[in-house]
């Protein structure tokens, strides 16, 4: 009795606090980043403990506090970081302090962003959960706040922890807007990755310069209306895609800053990026910007030709500026000081190339050098005779002249913090990179083939590591092949890999975000002391806590390994093309039946809003990936069945399948929780860049007209493997293929946006048109009934076969099929003629021909 008396004193005495306020105290001296940590803090525990407030303050407070800071801002903390992670950047402790009135907290930092991410870490502790794409909270806490829990001290094994979004597709950061942006930079804090890296191809308008008085030409951000890079396809109006209801409410999807006028496209990135950027300095990170420096893109012909001859150099008639000359140099500090003064915030360039020889300074070779530097090429490779059969060599040698470059302009210009990487696909080049690159350039080499773990990429950067920082960067999914479904399987000893390799760091690429989040939580942990490579099992297991609630973390600590092991990763991004290989049907719907069934339990016991949202979320992905397989292998089987003339074996394939309803499939999978950016754009590439190769299969089988419909498209010079298609959906979600004056080599005009025919193609001479199918399958041979859409009043002839005169009381021609197309003219009556569409419908009855 006496023991429970004297524990019930102690009990009201020290942990526990009637009072109301608990108080934050910061120095005067406190940072910013401090006094975000500050806020975080609050604002967390209020959700914690609604019966307490919790305040900033800027003095001591006599109740129970937390002091937060750093030996900077506040001296006192000095002595608990010594005991602990004396001088680690982005170290602290927490820790509690007993004294004879009250007691208080220490959140110290051995730097800004150290105290804010001990503030994220403790948050962690009292249940909090972080992830790419969401946070959890736990359950509000009942009765008075106290510190049970407030010790813990960690710090970094890995000095750079880097998140990397790449600029070109629909799903990745090219159609984010601003706050897509910060919740990507919050989310990354918030695990405790301490720099954001974004590349600019030469055409991004992100970036553009001015040197003498011309301006560097600069594409688009990829939207569904303009913009084209890697295989980015068009349709007229983003709202009327199949699964658009309640996730795409815009007749164009894209960026905000992608849609303004042309005219404004590089003001209005800029902007977009220097608020993003700021953002993520104002929580301490570094933000690595990667800069093309090789391409035809990043060249830009209109300011080089007009160099003097001799601060310029040809490789196979493209003109390149030499950064040795004077007038170079001025043409490269042109670029260089534009950039920083658009982005003060950048701590890193990386001066990017390609990995293979087929841009125009990857491709020098010795003969292009200018002269001066062809002796000094020849004496470095004596002083490195490998070297002499290294394809690399001549590039990078030519690159490095770059690199030394910048170097001095930036220190010329007093950036001296400024630090230049040089980075590029894979590990092969890394040899000559570090053969010719100046002292204190870090390399950053990008994982194309996931082989981080493999021999020759250990001794790749173990080779240079012990003299010249490397910083790999690992992929969470890949856009070729490998896009959507579960993300790669994180690394199993992920900390002892970069201390085997040297590694000073890690990167990870991805383009979209949920459902990446397990591969970013596990390699995000296993570098931090306390969590030294984690366990895969234990991320699943506080994932499925956080996500599922406790009820069903058993359950969810059994689905989210297998998930993350056995289900598949399929599509891609880079090509007009979202799938184009095989796909195994069997063994993945075996996979997804077994993990349905654990699926049920995690249903049954997540019991609120979000955790059902999340369970039913995984459920759909899993159905999505079952019925994509199969509607994509009984395609493939429907395409070899006409390759090899059997009609029927064809039609009999595609029996009772619906693309459409496989797409509807993961438009409502993708609701479930609220639509990410990413998501959206994947569920655009599934109409515009899967659903029509299916539909082109029905028409080749005579089960589908094709429908044409004739409007503005655009296409963009400068993009990379550019889309080339532009789609339309009517009312009752038919697929049109769309045609413009790209495609026809005629004047094309908009519609007015009614419902009857107005504009499309300009009928004012003899136009002639060739219509095939997408995909590789032609249309079948002979006669098929062509319904044309006119505008009112006007009068064309169609030459096929005759002459056929139509107007809006005889729109209906027959039209002969050969060689795979349809082949005709299109010539005015009177005055000109406007032609909406084309329906090309085979004869009923006829017999269907396949090539």
């Amino acid at each position: 009795m006496k023991r429970l008396h004297a524990a019930a004193f102690l009990f009201l005495l020290t942990p526990a606090f009637a009072q109301t306020e608990v108080a934050v105290v910061l120095s005067p001296r406190a940072t910013e980043v401090e006094k975000l940590a500050a806020s975080e803090l609050t604002a967390h525990l209020a959700l914690l403990y609604p019966a307490t407030r919790f305040v900033v303050s800027g003095s001591a407070v006599s109740g129970p506090s937390v002091l937060l800071g750093t030996p900077a801002s506040m001296p006192e903390l000095a002595g608990y970081l010594q005991r602990d992670h004396p001088g680690t950047p982005d170290s602290f402790v927490v820790t509690t302090v007993k004294s004879r009135n009250t007691r208080r907290a220490v959140v110290a930092g051995a730097d800004p962003r150290g105290a804010l991410f001990a503030v994220y870490a403790l948050l962690e502790k009292l249940g909090f959960g972080f992830y790419l794409s969401y946070s959890t909270q736990p359950p509000a806490r009942q009765g008075p706040f106290n510190f049970d829990g407030w010790a813990l001290a960690d710090r970094p094994l890995a000095a750079t922890r880097m998140v990397f979004n790449w600029h070109n597709f629909l799903s990745g950061c090219s159609t984010w807007d601003l706050q897509d942006w910060q919740n990507w930079i919050a989310q990354a804090a918030r695990m405790r990755f301490n720099t954001v890296m974004v590349h600019a191809y030469g055409n991004n308008p992100m970036f553009s310069f001015t040197h003498n008085g011309v301006r560097k030409p600069t594409g688009y951000l990829s939207t569904t209306a303009r913009g084209r890079d890697w295989g980015t396809e068009h349709v007229l109006d983003a709202r009327s895609v199949i699964g658009a209801a309640g996730l795409l409410n815009e007749p164009v999807f894209g960026s905000t800053a992608g849609l303004v006028p042309e005219d404004q496209t590089v003001e209005a990135a800029a902007e977009l990026m220097r608020k993003a950027f700021r953002f993520a300095a104002a929580r301490g990170m570094g933000v690595t910007f990667a800069l093309d420096v090789d391409t035809s893109s990043a060249n830009p012909q209109n300011i080089i030709a007009q160099l003097p001859v001799s601060a310029r150099f040809s490789v196979n008639g493209f003109q390149l500026a030499d950064p040795e000359a004077p007038e170079g140099r001025a043409y490269y500090r042109s670029q260089l000081e534009q950039l920083l003064k658009t982005y003060p915030e950048i701590t890193r360039i990386a001066i990017w190339f390609r990995n293979s020889m087929n841009s125009p300074w990857r491709g020098i070779k010795r003969r292009d050098f200018p002269p001066s530097w062809r002796t000094r090429y020849e004496q470095a490779l004596e002083a490195r005779p490998a070297l002499r059969g290294d394809p690399d060599s001549p590039s990078m040698f030519a690159i490095a002249r770059i690199v030394s470059v910048f170097r001095s302009i930036l220190d010329e210009s007093g950036h001296h913090s400024v630090e230049l990487a040089a980075g590029s696909w894979r590990f092969d080049y890394m040899r000559a990179a570090d053969a010719f690159m100046p002292p204190g350039v870090a390399l950053i080499p990008l994982d194309y083939d996931y082989a981080f773990s493999s021999d020759p990429a250990v001794q790749a950067i173990h080779a240079i590591s012990d003299h010249r920082r490397v910083i790999p960067v690992v992929w969470a999914q890949h856009d070729d092949h490998s896009y959507i479904g579960r993300p790669y399987l994180p690394f199993t000893g992920f900390a002892s890999m970069l201390r085997r390799t040297g590694s000073a760091g890690f990167g990870i690429i991805h383009w979209t975000t949920r459902p990446l989040d397990l591969y970013f939580k596990s390699l995000g942990n296993q570098v931090w002391l306390s969590r030294e490579n984690e366990l895969l099992s234990a991320t699943c297991d506080r994932m499925a806590l956080d996500t599922f609630g406790a009820a069903a973390r058993q359950q969810g600590s059994r689905y989210l390994p297998e998930w993350i092991q056995d289900a598949p990763m399929f599509g891609r991004e880079t090509s007009d093309r979202f799938i184009d290989q095989r796909l195994d049907e069997a063994p993945v719907a075996d996979g997804c039946r077994r993990r349905l069934r654990i699926l049920e339990g995690v249903k049954s016991l997540a019991h609120s809003p979000e955790a059902a949202a999340w369970a039913s979320y995984f459920e759909g992905l899993e159905r999505f990936t079952m019925e994509f397989y199969h509607a994509q292998s009984a395609w493939h089987r429907s395409v070899a069945a006409v390759e090899s003339g059997d009609a029927a074996r064809a039609r009999n394939e595609l029996a009772g399948l619906s693309a459409q309803a496989v797409i509807k499939r993961y438009a409502q999978t993708i609701a479930h929780g609220g639509a990410t950016r990413g998501e959206k754009g994947v569920l655009i590439s599934l109409n515009l860049r899967w659903l029509p190769y299916y539909v082109a299969l029905r028409q080749a089988l005579g089960q589908e007209p094709l429908r044409v419909r004739f409007a503005p498209t655009v296409s963009e010079a400068l993009a990379q493997a550019p889309g080339r298609n532009s789609f339309a959906f009517d009312a009752d979600h038919h697929l049109w293929r769309v045609l413009g004056k790209d495609e026809l080599g005629a004047d094309v005009r908009s519609s007015n946006g009614g419902r009857a025919c107005s504009g499309g193609l300009k009928v004012d001479r003899d136009i002639p048109v060739s219509l095939r199918l997408l995909g590789s399958i032609g249309l079948p041979d002979g006669r098929k009934e062509m319904k044309v859409e006119l505008e009112a009043g006007s009068s064309i002839e169609v030459l096929a076969d005759g002459t056929h005169r139509l107007d809006a009381s005889h729109d209906t021609v027959a039209v002969q099929a050969a060689g795979g197309r349809v082949n005709f003219t299109l010539r005015p009556v009177h005055g000109t003629g406007f032609v909406c569409g084309i329906v090309l419908n085979p004869v009923s009855g006829q017999a269907t021909g396949l090539r």
